[in-house]
């Protein structure tokens, strides 16, 4: 039994860091939407990373889920969201904001 809990341990440790692998990069905004750029970095569980150049702070990862916030100009911003098929779906929420962003790799 302990051998079956150590070993379904270790596969979700490896899903979350194989997940947060795929988050890793540079990624465009499709559509017409700002924010454009974003580059993540992932280490462990943790998400850095700058969008169209301010760095993301309280970023993190975990299964195909991702989350940070920015602020700009004195306001923070929120960004929840999933990678899936190769994109980034986020929603962003903000004082009396809220949108859907999809991020694609950058070319």
């Amino acid at each position: 039994m302990k051998k079956i809990l150590a070993l379904l341990s270790m596969s979700a440790v490896l899903a979350a860091v194989a997940m947060g692998a795929v988050a890793e990069g540079k990624w465009s905004a499709q559509g017409p939407t700002a924010p454009k750029e974003l580059s993540l970095h992932v280490s462990g569980t943790s998400l850095s990373g700058t969008l169209d150049g301010v760095a993301i702070t309280k970023g993190g990862v975990g299964g195909d889920y991702l989350w940070f916030q920015s602020v700009n100009n004195g306001v923070t911003i929120q960004y929840k969201g999933r990678i899936a098929g190769g994109k980034i779906m986020l929603r962003e929420v903000g004082p009396k904001m809220q949108r859907q962003l999809v991020f694609g790799r950058a070319r």
